[in-house]
This record gives structure tokens, sequence and C-alpha cells, in this order.
């Protein structure tokens, strides 16, 4: 389960309480089953009069409901999800230019943001060659294990990269070709920036290969992708995939933060 990011200094906030009902939020979001009030008492360390309380005025913003005993987030979470990616105009582009590069338009492609050390999953086209991919929108994973991942790391700012490989404890190893430490994975880095492209060799799913490309520019590390089973893979297919993620990112250049 990802951790919740909490604070310490809450109550020195204007409104503490906006901060805590965002925290029960995330507390739903990375529970796999509805949650009662005692555990997301116990989970954030919060009084369950509280949670009670903020349960109340959630559900009435129609941001969480009851499942049976329990609670889970309501369909407003996404509703307000879908209208922020919808009036990105980022967003837009990614899905209308995918749709037209000669060979890309035929694979499944990802836009994803970089945040701390997960990567979080923006928009996603499917082309002809659909896969079936842990990569729902507005999902996360750890970015040294994918492609995209890599990308936004090695495209950071030296002492930026160093602060944030820093909080890595231990490495996320889902398959035996994943990286075992810290090193490895500087030295695929530098790599990456050598290459022009991140390359994600079964180390995140066995049987499945990605090519990413980082998109430059804006304050929030952006990258393209697009994701095949490995038994696809030929230099050529690679060639011209790698071709068309740089067209792609070099055009939503015009479009970072907006």
């Amino acid at each position: 389960m990802r951790a919740v990011n909490m604070s310490p200094s809450t109550e020195s906030l204007p409104a503490p309480a906006v901060f805590r009902a965002v925290q029960i939020l995330e507390v739903l979001g990375a529970s796999k089953n509805p949650l009662t009030i005692t555990e997301i008492s116990l989970r954030l360390g919060m009084a369950k009069s509280s949670v009670s309380n903020l349960m109340t005025t959630l559900k009435a913003a129609g941001m969480v409901r009851r499942a049976e005993q329990a609670w889970t987030l309501g369909y407003k979470v996404l509703e307000l999800g879908q209208m922020m990616l919808s009036s990105t105009s980022f967003v837009r582009e990614f899905a209308r230019q995918s749709n037209i590069l000669p060979t890309l338009q035929h694979e499944t492609a990802l836009v994803a943001a970089l945040d701390g050390l997960e990567v979080v999953y923006l928009a996603r086209h499917d082309g002809s060659q659909p896969i079936r991919l842990a990569s729902d929108i507005g999902k996360r994973m750890p970015a040294p294990v994918t492609a995209l991942g890599k990308a936004m790391l090695a495209s950071l700012p030296p002492a930026e990269l160093d602060a944030r490989l820093a909080e890595m404890t231990e490495l996320p190893r889902p398959t035996k070709r994943s990286y075992r430490t810290v090193g490895e994975l500087r030295a695929d880095l530098r790599t990456v920036r050598e290459r022009g492209f991140a390359w994600d060799d079964e180390q995140n799913t066995i049987g499945v290969t990605c090519f990413a490309v980082a998109v430059r520019g804006g304050t929030q590390p952006t990258a393209v992708s697009t994701t095949l089973l490995t038994q696809r893979v030929t230099n050529d297919l690679r060639t011209r995939l790698v071709a068309d993620l740089h067209l792609l990112a070099n055009h939503l250049t015009l479009f970072v933060d907006g």
C-alpha cells in the first residue's frame, strides 16, 4: 500500500480540515477494499469523531460513498479527474498526435508525469496492437522499473536527480531483470541520456517491452512511451517507434504546463 503523505504541522495550515479530508481520500484510493471509519482512523492516526465528521462532509460533496458497512471513493472524484484531463491541452495534443504518427498510431502509447519517485499515468492511446497493462489513468508505478520513469529521471538536473535518489532505501524488483542497486539504475540513466530514449526490457513485466522519451521544458517532468510484447520487438520496429516518440515529445514541448 502506498504511504499517505502525513504532515506533523497540519494544524499550522490555514485550513487543516481540508488537508485531513484529502488524506482520507488518499487512504480510500490506496485501498483495494472499502474501509470503515475505524480503519481510516487507525491508518491516519486521527480521532474517529474527526474522521466521521469529515466523511459526512465528503459524502455531501459526492467525494465518498457507502459500500455496505464501509466507505469508498465517490464518483465525483472520477468526474473531477476527467474534467482536469479534458481541460488540459497537453493531454488533448497527446491524443491527437498519437492517432496520426505513422507507426505509433498502431501501438499502445502512454503519457505520464513524475511525482517524486513514482510515475503517474495521464493518458493512453490504444492502437490496433492493444496490450493489457497495469497502467490505467491515474495509476502510479515505481519510476525505476518503467521506461517512462527512467526517461524522466534521466532528464532531471544532476542535483535534483541526486536528491530524489537519496530518498530510495530499497529498489522495487517486480521481475528478475529489475535493478538491484541504485548504482545500476544510475548507469542506465547515463545510457538513456546518451542514447536519447529509455528502454524497459522486461524490468516491470516479463514479456513486455517499453520505450520512452522525455518531454523537454516545463516545471513538471513528463514523458511519452510505447508498450508492446517483447516477441514483436525488432530493430526496425524499435527505430520507427523511437522516431515517432521523439516527434511526439518535441510537439508536446509546445503544450507543457498547459
